[in-house]
């Protein structure tokens, strides 16, 4: 396996949809190919790369810049998955550096991750990877009827 990482294109919808659901975040195609045309739109705060190997998508990264008033921007990795057959080939440390990399090309000094409280092993590849764990919260979120 040679695997390669470059921007994502529009045309990895289908592979992209069957990742997040990997992830915990069952996603159909034409959901995430409306979300991701977004992202793609704003290449100046959002960035996506994915990892191919042999012709298939095998994972991806999505990154965002968060400018925030009461500290310095981070970028924040929005989302973070590689194939379950592919995992422990370093493919994971491979995007995550190529979003801190887009970070200091940005001139921002931090790169943040939320993780959920119960992958254990997503921790330890953080923590191997050089972040650490700075605090506990919980998230809150609130539906709000769409307009019409």
């Amino acid at each position: 396996m040679n695997p390669t990482l470059r921007p994502a294109r529009p045309a990895d919808a289908d592979a992209l949809a069957a990742l997040a659901t990997q992830l915990g975040y069952p996603t159909d195609r034409a959901t995430l190919a409306a979300r991701l045309a977004l992202l793609l739109a704003a290449p100046e705060q959002h960035f996506v790369c994915v990892v191919e190997a042999e012709g298939r998508v095998c994972g991806w990264i999505h990154g965002f810049e968060r400018p925030l008033l009461e500290s310095d921007s981070c970028v924040e990795v929005g989302g973070l998955v590689v194939a379950e057959d592919c995992r422990g080939q370093g493919l994971g440390a491979r995007l995550l550096a190529a979003c801190e990399a887009w970070a200091a090309a940005r001139d921002v000094a931090e790169v943040s991750v939320r993780c959920a409280e119960q992958r254990h092993a997503a921790h330890r590849f953080y923590r191997r990877e050089g972040y650490r764990h700075i605090k506990t919260q919980l998230t809150f979120r609130k539906a709000l009827a769409k307009s019409a």
